[in-house]
């Protein structure tokens, strides 16, 4: 079992666009903001809008520099087995290559609709190729506010453990409910 290095966990933020209209502007950057504010949980927060940019900010997101940013919190389109950037598929093992095995001490949270919609064994390799302590998301398709007030919760968990399946049992006991109907999956090894 992988256990985190320390308590505090900072988000780096990876942002898809959530609507071809550009006069609508949601975003997860609110709840971000309500952590920052709230538990002062540091944050670095940037818009993707092609492959290239996904796969540029991951490997910024390993510097040295930012190692106290080890949530990785994908918001994007999902569909089983892939995150969506403006409509264009990058899967689970395509996201591994890009991260490659630098992911110790990471935690990745794939804020996407139904992307963790896929066999245990494929979330495994995944974590076995890029070394992180946990991958979690939803394999359902989830409403954003829903979706960003379980971000909300699940960012916080991560702050009071260093033992990730105890974040794991604890949304089991409190949150069962909220867990099952947003078909949230927490996997490690």
């Amino acid at each position: 079992m992988k256990i985190a290095k320390s308590y505090q966990k900072d988000v780096f933020c990876l942002e898809g666009d959530w609507n071809s209209n550009l006069l609508k502007q949601n975003s997860v950057i609110g709840a971000l903001e309500f952590l920052k504010i709230n538990r002062k949980i540091d944050f670095i927060h940037r818009h993707c809008g092609t492959r290239e940019n996904l796969a540029f900010y991951l490997k910024q997101w390993q510097l040295k520099r930012y190692s106290n940013y080890s949530i990785c919190y994908l918001a994007f389109h999902g569909k089983p087995q892939q995150i969506m950037i403006n409509k264009e598929p990058v899967t689970l093992d395509e996201l591994a290559e890009m991260m490659g095995n630098q992911c110790h001490n990471k935690i990745i949270h794939l804020g996407s609709c139904q992307t963790l919609n896929t066999d245990k064994r494929h979330i495994k390799r995944f974590l076995r190729k890029t070394n992180a302590l946990c991958v979690c998301g939803f394999e359902e398709e989830i409403k954003f506010v829903e979706g960003s007030a379980f971000d909300i919760l699940l960012i916080d968990l991560f702050q009071e453990f260093l033992d990730v399946s105890r974040v794991e049992a604890h949304i089991q006991k409190y949150y069962k409910t909220f867990a099952e109907k947003l078909q949230f999956k927490l996997i490690h090894l």
